[in-house]
């Protein structure tokens, strides 16, 4: 799979693959087969890479105001 394909399989961006790959020595990430210039990734790598590297959890934020926030009155 491409890696824009492998970015969508992890939930993350495109800039994030390419830092994966750059630090894949230090956190245990899959290397890809190279076609060139082309990068190509095993889905079965990056699922079990995924298993022991769950997605971090964003933080919601409240985009609702409080009683006291957001009334001028």
């Amino acid at each position: 799979m491409t890696s824009r394909e492998a970015a969508a399989l992890l939930g993350v961006d495109l800039k994030t693959m390419y830092t994966y790959r750059r630090d894949a020595e230090k956190i245990g990430f899959p290397k890809p087969q190279t076609f060139g210039r082309t990068l190509l990734w095993r889905e079965a790598e990056l699922l079990e890479w995924r298993k022991t590297h769950p997605a971090r959890q964003r933080k919601k934020v409240d985009t609702n105001p409080g009683p006291d926030e957001g009334s001028d009155g």
